[in-house]
């Protein structure tokens, strides 16, 4: 039994094909992934959890604002991974 006290829920929202390149079978896209995770983890910790190739390379969103991957997490943190674009 985990102590709920020593562990957060996260959501992780993927956009632009991400799901596809860290192999997530039966990634629902319009839920994302509800992940507990211990307190105190980083972004980085999750990323390479999940498994996305490139992290360095992706742009990181928590709540709307965007964040590097040193970031620690906070219980209901809502975290959007995606591939920048730029365009003109």
């Amino acid at each position: 039994m985990t102590d709920s006290k020593q562990t957060i829920t996260i959501k992780v929202r993927l956009f632009a094909g991400l799901d596809q390149d860290a192999n997530l079978n039966g990634y629902d896209r319009q839920e994302g992934l509800n992940l507990n995770v211990p307190r105190g983890t980083r972004l980085k910790k999750v990323v390479k959890m999940i498994g996305l190739p490139d992290r360095h390379l992706l742009a990181y969103f928590i709540n709307g604002e965007r964040v590097g991957l040193w970031r620690k997490l906070e219980d209901a943190d809502d975290i959007s991974c995606l591939k920048p674009a730029a365009g003109g």
